[in-house]
């Protein structure tokens, strides 16, 4: 039998870590509590919990400054954190990594929310932690592209079996985005070979600055880059896809001495049970909704149904 999973609960109420703390044994975790910062940073140097429930809002020490201590410290930094806030209080200015404000689950909430909250950061953790394992078991596989620094085409294509196996298995999502830039012939004749090279591997860059850590960004063509978005349903990677191919429009490429902007185009589909293991069928209707985009005149997201 496996062990629980832990959790530490932050918060200087009493009644809210009492409260939560219930919600959470009853769904089998293993909790421990800390109604400050200084406890919270000392609870987890002691032991480091699979999880933490934070409430921004504390005196002394508050939830920025706890995330800011735990972030620093290499056995810490890649806890995943449910935030707390309280209805009526401003928001503390904060950006860690892919946590935005939006990520804050509101006191009072609905216990099913905080649940699935929990359940999902510890899927995804649980993901990362895979990726890194398949990191070390594929040591004589080339891990990165030479060009961008970002993870290589054959890394993503065994990165697709291994979301595959945990979908089919956990009925988790996971969804694939390949996007091109708009008119790659043009660009070529126009700017030739080694400008696109460089504008390529700045784009593929910048697709990746805007990831998560468990997601994987690869160079998968010429002009062609690939993106496998973990525990994301379709409508999710809709926001992140177009998200991303609006920033790239407004974007300025400095590029030997010239200013580029470009438009992308993007194909999406979320994986689906009946598709093979190896990622032959999400990567073909990706495609073809990233072909159709092309030619309903490009700079848009178009998904495979």
């Amino acid at each position: 039998m496996k062990p629980s999973k832990s959790i530490l609960v932050v918060d200087d109420e009493q009644a809210h870590t009492l409260l939560i703390s219930e919600l959470l044994k009853k769904s089998g975790y293993t909790v421990s509590v800390a109604n400050d910062g200084f406890k919270a940073i000392a609870a987890c140097k002691v032991r480091t919990p699979d999880l933490i429930v934070l409430d921004l809002h504390m005196p002394m020490m508050g939830g920025v400054e706890i995330i800011s201590r735990l972030r620093s410290e290499d056995k810490m930094k890649e806890i995943p954190i449910i935030f707390l806030g309280t209805k009526g209080k401003a928001l503390p200015s904060f950006n860690f990594g892919e946590q935005t404000e939006e990520d804050v689950l509101i006191k009072p909430f609905e216990p099913n929310e905080l649940l699935s909250r929990v359940k999902t950061a510890l899927k995804q953790k649980a993901l990362s932690d895979k990726l890194k394992q398949k990191e070390g078991e594929l040591s004589g596989l080339s891990l990165t592209d030479p060009i961008t620094s970002l993870k290589s085409a054959a890394f993503l294509r065994e990165f697709i079996k291994t979301n595959t196996k945990q979908s089919k298995r956990y009925k988790t999502p996971f969804s694939l985005l390949v996007l091109e830039i708009d008119g790659p012939d043009t660009m070529l004749e126009q700017r030739g070979k080694e400008v696109c090279a460089k504008l390529v591997g700045e784009l593929a860059s910048f697709v990746g600055s805007q990831l998560r850590d468990s997601d994987v960004c690869a160079l998968t063509g010429p002009f062609e880059i690939s993106v496998v978005l973990t525990m994301t349903e379709k409508k999710g990677a809709i926001e992140v896809a177009e998200r991303i191919r609006n920033k790239i429009r407004q974007t300025a490429f400095e590029l030997s001495g010239a200013t580029l902007f470009v438009t992308v185009s993007v194909g999406l589909c979320q994986f689906a049970e009946m598709m093979d293991d190896k990622g032959e069928v999400i990567f073909s209707y990706a495609r073809a909704a990233l072909l159709q985009a092309h030619d309903s005149g490009g700079d848009v997201t178009l998904t495979a149904e």
